[in-house]
């Protein structure tokens, strides 16, 4: 074997354990970083009653038609706000490779479902009232991509490859 072609295959086989080392550690840290958020908002004393105000509605399935409207409700309207928005950064993490998605799936995935199962009334009324189509997005493709079959082997693949979700485009229930 010539000496040059052992220094390539050498030099090959340390960047691919290179590569190999930087991936796993870039893993590691989105994951401890996932547990971080999710830990801190566990214990967040604001977080918990909020939840804990809007849980009724949550286990019925659905939110006051007159929350965005109603002067009386806004303690209510306040803590679905407060929700909403903590899962919404939550889902921009995930959207954007920033968090563990399969650490968030599994131990918040029907917390976010019911949640948006059951505002996406509010959602889209307050996406009307105040002419923003971006409000929420992140949580709204969440749910599709939950609530559907779980992505291929090809899918997987690719964002493993990427480190995030592939894109998609924007949905706009007032289309259907």
């Amino acid at each position: 074997m010539q000496p040059s072609c052992a220094i390539l295959i050498a030099a090959s086989l340390a960047t691919l354990g290179w590569l190999y080392t930087a991936r796993r550690a870039r893993r590691l840290a989105r994951k401890q970083h996932t547990i971080s958020v999710m830990l801190q908002a566990s214990f967040h004393n604001e977080f918990r009653a909020a939840l804990a105000l809007i849980a009724p509605h949550l286990r019925k399935g659905e939110c006051p038609e007159d929350l965005v409207e109603a002067a009386d409700n806004d303690d209510l309207r306040t803590a679905f706000r407060f929700v909403l928005n903590h899962y919404e950064f939550i889902a921009a993490g995930l959207r954007n490779g920033d968090f563990d998605e399969s650490l968030v799936r599994d131990s918040e995935r029907g917390t976010i479902l019911s949640l948006i199962n059951s505002c996406e009334k509010l959602v889209w009324k307050l996406r009307d009232t105040r002419k923003r189509e971006a409000l929420y997005e992140h949580i709204i493709w969440l749910r599709r991509r939950w609530e559907t079959k779980p992505p291929g082997f090809w899918q997987r693949l690719l964002e493993c490859c990427i480190g995030r979700p592939l894109p998609s485009r924007r949905h706009n229930p007032h289309e259907d």
